[in-house]
């Protein structure tokens, strides 16, 4: 049900750009192509951007990319408990106490 409300808004997105173009510039263009090079460009313009974040906690330094500090920090603590486990530690019990480095602070 999700899918079918996201195609219909797309569609309706394209509908409304689609029409707004003079109709010399839409009668000389194939509709499939415009379609899809709405379609491309509306994906990616409807995800945010990522930036990188880099956290310190003890002697590890990770970073990783997120769209906000609260995914970043997320993503933080689950690559220190891979890098950990690898390494055949445990992850502290506490959690991870994470901070900022410098220059993302």
């Amino acid at each position: 049900m999700l899918e079918m409300t996201e195609k219909r808004q797309k569609r309706t997105a394209f509908g409304s750009w689609w029409s707004t173009l003079p109709l010399e510039l839409r009668e000389g263009q194939d509709i499939d192509f415009a379609r899809r090079c709405f379609r491309a460009g509306h994906d990616t313009g409807a995800t945010p951007p990522k930036k990188e974040f880099t956290f310190r906690t003890g002697k590890y330094l990770v970073s990783v990319w997120a769209a906000d500090l609260a995914d970043a920090r997320k993503a933080a603590q689950i690559e220190l408990d891979f890098r950990v486990a690898n390494g055949g530690g445990v992850p502290p019990r506490a959690g991870w106490r994470l901070s900022l480095s410098k220059s993302d602070a």
